[in-house]
């Protein structure tokens, strides 16, 4: 299984490949595309400066340092959708990272990879999470416009996943592992994420008061007030190694487009130890001891179903 991990400068690139980042992926904003649309329409669904390359010179020194570290980079062009006249500049900034290297593209609006195939036949797209992978049918369907990678939504069990796997044999898949998870479903979720203190939606406190009986308020209602007390960029996968890759996954993936570059190597270096650890043919006890003792070093904290990428 390989490894994929946020990238948002040229000299974290060292760091993660020694750490055991086998595949980067970073966003970039151009400055024709800042001058024109601004972070506020920003190509790659971060909204804030930190979470993006700075510069076209920045994202060349990314890619020439993640090749000789042995890793492939992949740029997010992952908005959920585009106005029709971002269209030609989204292709110009795409033409500049894939003369500059880039080894596929991740993206998620239908306009923009039909796009993409039409310009660039030999391009290696990516589906983002935002295409919304719930069932088997779904890779088919964008296999055909030339598709060849999907991100499992974070909603999905890991037998789900697997299912879709099985029923896909042509395609390869990822799967989240670290930081980063939602009580939202991410693909139909249309909250605006550029609060500059970086606190979304999802995580404000509610007050939630049931209007009329319905059984299903208390749960729900409970669920909210936990969910606003955890730390959604604490979120880990780690127990489910050796499930994901029973299930065929190819590559597991970490958030954290711009986070502090230390979190996103001990994020590389647990999910490397989980790996080998499940390749030694331990037990899942083992695993999912290493798993608690591994988070706790990393937060401080014991893990919490609320932030758990796969609970059981």
């Amino acid at each position: 299984m390989k490894i994929l991990s946020p990238i948002d400068k040229a000299d974290e690139a060292e760091l993660l490949t020694e750490a055991g980042a086998d595949e980067l992926y970073g966003g970039y904003v151009s400055r024709r595309w800042a001058t024109k649309f601004s972070l506020l329409g920003s190509p790659n669904h971060r909204y804030f400066p930190n979470a993006q390359v700075a510069t076209l010179t920045e994202l060349k020194k990314i890619i020439r340092s993640a090749h000789a570290g042995g890793a492939r980079f992949f740029l997010a062009m992952n908005a959920p959708y585009y106005s029709q006249n971002q269209y030609a500049l989204l292709l110009e900034d795409a033409q500049d990272a894939l003369s500059a290297g880039a080894d596929a593209v991740i993206a998620a609006d239908l306009g923009l990879i039909l796009r993409l195939r039409e310009r660039f036949p030999k391009l290696e797209l990516h589906l983002s999470t935002l295409g919304a992978v719930f069932n088997s049918m779904t890779p088919k369907f964008f296999k055909k416009l030339g598709v060849s990678r999907f991100v499992l939504p974070r909603e999905l069990t890991v037998p789900e996943g697997a299912e879709v796997i099985k029923n896909n044999p042509d395609c390869s898949f990822d799967a989240f592992i670290f930081i980063g998870k939602c009580p939202n479903v991410e693909s139909f979720c249309g909250f605006t994420h550029n609060n500059p203190e970086l606190i979304w939606p999802c995580e404000e406190k509610y007050e939630i008061r049931a209007l009329r009986g319905d059984s299903r308020a208390g749960s729900i209602i409970a669920a909210q007030d936990t969910w606003s007390r955890v730390n959604r960029r604490q979120a880990c996968g780690l127990c489910a190694v050796k499930g994901l890759r029973d299930a065929g996954v190819y590559s597991l993936k970490i958030v954290g487009r711009g986070g502090p570059i230390s979190m996103k190597v001990g994020s590389v270096r647990a999910v490397k130890e989980a790996l080998a650890l499940a390749g030694s043919g331990a037990s899942e006890k083992e695993l999912a001891e290493l798993a608690k003792k591994k988070y706790h070093g990393m937060f401080g904290r014991k893990c919490s179903p609320y932030v758990c990428y796969f609970p059981i």
